[in-house]
């Protein structure tokens, strides 16, 4: 098979700012004691994350093939044939997401918001749901990871690599027309931009932060232990 385009560049810039910002808010969450400065840092990075996340919904409804929801196999049926093949023989090939991927990929646009909302509140039943959901994020994530070294060691293909270079094995068909350079540009700047002010924006007296283009100032609770993973 040849090497095709299959993520062009807003996509690997996207799934890598997403990839970055999750793993640093539960790193920080789940090492980082709540009254060390540091943990003041979680919600920023966190919100940073929602952020990131919007553009990448936007992608899902207007992006390169691939990203697009609608291109996700994500049927029931599918998912449970992917599933079982991943762990008896090999599984079908797929040029963009798999149903693995696309899976866990759904689950982390669900509940990173439900996240975000859970950890502005000062109750201990939000707190109680928050940290439900944060271990279910991280579940997601070890098991998405779980899921990329098992098809590479299967299929002898690194898949994860694709996610750096755009391209992956298949045919020409299969390809997208092109990397979207431009786009990846504006995106880049435009993200670094808002995400530069919006930390600029923080205010560690009252730990408050002001969201850049809103116009609005969101508390981040009462103390540092809103955060996920707070005991």
């Amino acid at each position: 098979m040849n090497r095709i385009l299959v993520w062009d560049i807003p996509s690997r810039i996207v799934h890598w700012a997403f990839a970055g910002s999750l793993s640093a808010a539960l790193a920080i969450a789940f090492l980082v004691d709540d009254d060390q400065p540091l943990f003041r840092m979680h919600m920023l990075v966190g919100i940073a994350a929602v952020f990131i996340l919007a553009i990448r919904l936007l992608m899902g409804l207007v992006g390169a093939r691939y990203s697009r929801f609608s291109s996700f196999p994500v049927r029931p049926g599918e998912i449970a044939t992917y599933m079982y093949t991943a762990l008896v023989s090999k599984t079908k090939k797929y040029a963009g997401n798999n149903p693995g991927s696309a899976t866990a990929a759904i689950l982390m646009f669900l509940i990173v918001p439900g996240l975000f909302v859970t950890g502005g509140f000062a109750s201990e039943t939000f707190e109680e749901v928050h940290e439900v959901l944060a271990w279910g994020l991280l579940t997601v994530v070890l098991s998405h990871l779980a899921g990329l070294a098992w098809h590479t060691i299967r299929h002898k293909e690194n898949i994860s690599m694709a996610m750096i270079t755009g391209r992956k094995a298949g045919e020409p068909v299969e390809a997208i027309p092109s990397s979207h350079l431009i786009w990846g540009g504006v995106i880049l700047l435009a993200a670094g931009l808002w995400i530069s002010l919006f930390f600029a924006g923080y205010k560690s007296s009252d730990r408050s932060v002001r969201l850049p283009g809103v116009g609005m100032t969101v508390p981040l609770g009462e103390s540092e232990s809103h955060g996920i993973g707070d005991d």
